[in-house]
């Protein structure tokens, strides 16, 4: 027999009151949801896409459609995952696992007063970045409808990115000469710097700041080491140190 969401709350906060009057009795409480872990491996579970941080997606739900529903999403060590389930018609049940549905953790009553569901993980510092999935379903297996949102909260935020090029380190966003002298670079989002491949027109005459160790024929062949307050540069000239 079906019971509405309205009724079973009535009966949540009936079994409260009544655990609280009577010590000597406790409320029966539901199986331990971590018990699933073999069910989700086994089971069909409909994947819905990703989901963002911050974002809410929607899902109806039906047994007769797969058993569990779950999204997808990324996150690296030290990320604090908040994940709510909630539901107008139905008794929210949610884990937090692999994609090979390992379980790290779980919830079915957020509190005494509800029937949704809050599933907190933090993932251990030092974890790589990758993907994880947002599993949930009805508790009773009845039709209903799910607003599943996520928080990931970085504890250790990555620093923005650099460029190193030519023994100097840039900013994203940076523009700068190539080692060449005449083509210019720019240090992308990637941490990648990005040069020009224009051919060079040079003249080691008129070049003071640049001391040409090498022809463009021996340059792949000879090791030098520039001296403090200056780097190496290769064109089409030769390759050498030019002051910085």
């Amino acid at each position: 027999m079906a019971f509405s969401r309205a009724f079973i709350a009535s009966f949540i906060a009936l079994a409260s009151v009544s655990t609280a009057a009577c010590s000597s009795s406790e409320t029966p409480s539901k199986e331990s949801i971590d018990s699933y872990e073999s069910e989700l491996k086994l089971s069909g579970i409909k994947y819905l896409g990703p989901i963002s941080d911050g974002e809410t997606r929607t899902a109806y739900y039906s047994k007769s459609s797969g058993s569990y529903r779950s999204y997808g999403f990324e996150a690296k060590g030290g990320d604090e995952i908040s994940v709510d389930v909630t539901s107008e018609d139905g008794d929210s049940m949610g884990w937090i696992t692999s994609t090979s549905n390992t379980v790290y953790a779980a919830n079915d009553d957020a509190s005494p007063k509800t029937l949704d569901a809050k599933v907190v993980y933090k993932v251990p510092a030092g974890s790589a970045s990758r993907q994880y999935r947002i599993v949930f379903r009805d508790y009773d297996r009845l039709a209903a409808t799910f607003n599943v949102t996520l928080h990931v909260t970085s504890s250790t935020p990555e620093p923005p990115p650099t460029c190193s090029y030519g023994g100097k380190t840039y900013d994203v966003g940076a523009t700068f000469k190539s080692t060449d002298g005449c083509n210019d670079c720019s240090c992308g989002t990637d941490g990648n710097a990005t040069c020009g491949t224009k051919a060079c027109v040079c003249d080691p005459d008129k070049e003071p700041n640049r001391n040409y160790i090498g022809t463009p024929a021996s340059c792949g062949s000879i090791r030098y080491t520039c001296r403090t307050g200056t780097h190496s540069f290769k064109n089409d000239c030769g390759c050498g140190c030019e002051q910085n």
